[in-house]
This record gives structure tokens, sequence and C-alpha cells, in this order.
């Protein structure tokens, strides 16, 4: 009798977190190269690898997560993952989200950190359709107006240019319905403050969700190598737009943190990307959330 391999488990975590429930979706993975990590020496950024018992070139299997909120029957979508964009080891997150049990029809909003492909390559399907039909995509102005400036555009070459293309048709859909909104770091939506974390992106946003009595942030990119920028948070990596301003924010970000007992959601820490930070030394330690129950009363 022949017998079928074994999959993964699908790529979906629920936890409540106060008031609302949290869906973490599993998009994929990414390579995060050591040689990328810039502010400490490579023998440095390779010992933490190392000891952390990834291989001293880098975390080839960095995750890649999008994020489900829902509170009071609102769904909230924060990043859309990859999409098609980035090739077959990413682009899942509408997968884990029916294997959670929710259509795309139901979401009512997404959330968009920051308009690299790996958090919004999955706005459009396959063939420039939205991916969210009924939803409103909220993204900070800043990043919106620098990956649609048609000039930058034209100037851009290589990577950069692919960014630029790739942004472009994930928010025109959305563009051409009127359901884009493009803030001002004001209130995103009812609930949810958006954090100016520009640096990693000219317009890189956190997103906190204050209702209830426990906070979360959603930060996106504010760390991509947690097994070296968490202890040494002055080191950046080369996909930052501008790595001392991103050095910054990161700062500070951490600082809020884990002075004010937030819980962070994660797109690049490892799946679900859920937990706490710790001060340890001039770094910080991640605290990972535990598997339990929906049901906490017991």
């Amino acid at each position: 009798m022949s017998r079928t391999s074994p999959g993964q488990a699908p790529g979906f975590q629920r936890f409540r977190l106060g008031g609302l429930l949290v869906t973490a979706l599993y998009d994929g993975f990414v390579p995060i190269l050591a040689e990328d990590l810039h502010g400490e020496p490579q023998t440095e950024i390779r010992r933490r690898l190392a000891d952390a018992y990834l291989p001293e070139d880098g975390d080839l299997h960095t995750a890649v997560i999008g994020f489900l909120v829902e509170d009071d029957g609102r769904r909230v979508l924060v990043d859309a993952g990859s999409g098609s964009t980035l090739g077959p080891h990413t682009g899942h997150l509408r997968e884990a989200l029916s294997a959670a049990g929710v259509a795309a029809e139901d979401v009512d909003h997404v959330l968009i950190t920051h308009l690299h492909p790996d958090h919004s390559g999955g706005l459009v399907t396959d063939d420039g359709e939205p991916a969210y039909p009924r939803a409103t995509v909220h993204v900070s102005r800043a990043e919106a107006d620098h990956w649609l400036d048609e000039k930058l555009t034209a100037r851009a070459t290589g990577v950069q240019k692919q960014i630029h293309e790739a942004a472009a048709a994930a928010l025109e859909p959305y563009r051409a319905s009127g359901r884009l909104d493009a803030f001002d770091f004001l209130d995103a939506v009812p609930g949810v403050c958006a954090l100016d974390q520009q640096g990693h992106t000219a317009g890189h946003s956190g997103y906190l969700f204050t209702g209830g009595d426990e906070p979360v942030l959603f930060w996106g990119d504010t760390v991509h190598s947690h097994t070296v920028q968490l202890p040494c948070p002055h080191v950046s990596i080369s996909i930052d737009s501008d790595e001392g301003r991103a050095v910054k924010a990161r700062a500070r970000v951490l600082d809020d943190v884990a002075g004010r007992g937030w819980w962070v959601a994660a797109s690049h820490l490892p799946f679900p990307g859920l937990g706490h930070l710790r001060p340890d030394g001039e770094g910080y330690r991640w605290v990972p959330v535990h598997f339990k129950p929906l049901d906490q009363s017991y």
C-alpha cells in the first residue's frame, strides 16, 4: 500500500487577546541573509545566527505572516501576503484564511504596513482582480505617494523598479473602485491608531489596536532577523530605504512595546509571530505566545 508523505498543518492559529480575536496567517517564507545585515561585524552576526541553531549565512526560512483581527463583527486584515509576486515559497495567505473558515469576501478592511511585495502582493489575484472584493485598503499617504510616483518608477532599476510596479498593480483595482484610503497617520479605522515607523520605507506604518485592556501593535517590518536585531537593535538591513532612520524608528518602537507591555504581532518572527518583548542587556528578548484554547476560562 502506497503512503502519501504528510504535509504541514494548515497555516493559521487563533488567539484571544483581550476583546480581539487574532488569527495569524502563514504566507510562506523568505531568506534573510547575514550579508544583508549591517551595523555589527559579519563575524558577530554569524555567531548570533549560529548560536540560535540557524545557518551562519542567514535564516533561509524567515516567516511571512499576515493577521486577521475580528472585533465586534468587523474583520480587519493586517497585510495581505505575497500573492504570486515572490514565487512558490510564499503566496499562501488566502489559503490559510480559507482554512481558518473565513472567506476573502468577508474581509472589511485591509491595513497595509508598507508596499513591499511580501506585504501587499496578495491584494490582487493573478488576473489583477481585487482579492478582497468588499474591503477598503488603507495605507499611509507617504507610502502610496512614494511607490506610485511615476517619475520615481521611471528612474528606478532592478529590484526597486519591480517593487514600484508590484505596488501599483496591487493598489490599482482598489484605487479604481474608490476603495483606497491613503491616510496621514491619523486613526486608520476606528479603534486602530496608525503609528509612523518611517525608515524601512517612506511610509512604513504600525497599527496599534487599542480596544480593550490588551493593546496589540502590528509592527510590519520593524524586525527582520529577531536573532540579531532584538539583541542588537542598531543593526539595519539592506532592504531598508533609509537604514539610519529605520534604526531610529526601531529603537522607538521597541522601547514603547517593552515599556508599555503591549502585545506584538510581527510579520517576520517565528510563526505565529505573537508575543511580548522584555529588555535584556542593551537589547530585548522575545517572549512568544503560548498555544492555548480560545476559551481561556479554564
